[in-house]
């Protein structure tokens, strides 16, 4: 269902905004009555996506209807995946670390080596 979907909103929707949406993931009820079609938008306003997908909604579940060839077409409920920004957000926050602990290491002795042993004053290095 969910390829079906991609390749349907990707290729086949009339509204070009449809175009850069992503099928991430779909999660059908087990009685097969409604599935969450997750989809992450690459450009484009938010609410002119989410109104388009609401238009081609009985398009898309044609499509689905054509393709699985069950007794009953699911409804289909639209929902962003917000998974992507909030790894996107760890990664920064994880990077931001780092950078931290990078800066704290090597901030605070004389010679920057950061290893906590002082340099010889004269500069030569003893055997």
């Amino acid at each position: 269902m969910k390829q079906v979907l991609a390749i349907a909103i990707q290729r086949e929707a009339r509204e070009d905004v449809l175009h850069n949406v992503v099928v991430t993931d779909v999660e059908v009820t087990p009685d097969l009555s409604l599935a969450r079609v997750f989809y992450y938008a690459m450009g484009g306003e938010p609410e002119a996506i989410d109104a388009a997908l609401h238009r081609a909604a009985p398009f898309l579940r044609r499509r689905v209807g054509e393709e699985i060839r069950a007794r009953h077409t699911p409804e289909l409920r639209f929902l962003v995946d917000t998974s992507i920004e909030r790894g996107r957000r760890v990664e920064e926050i994880l990077h931001q670390l780092a950078e931290d602990a990078t800066a704290s290491d090597g901030g605070g002795d004389e010679d920057g080596g950061g290893d906590g042993v002082a340099a010889e004053p004269d500069g030569d290095e003893r055997d």
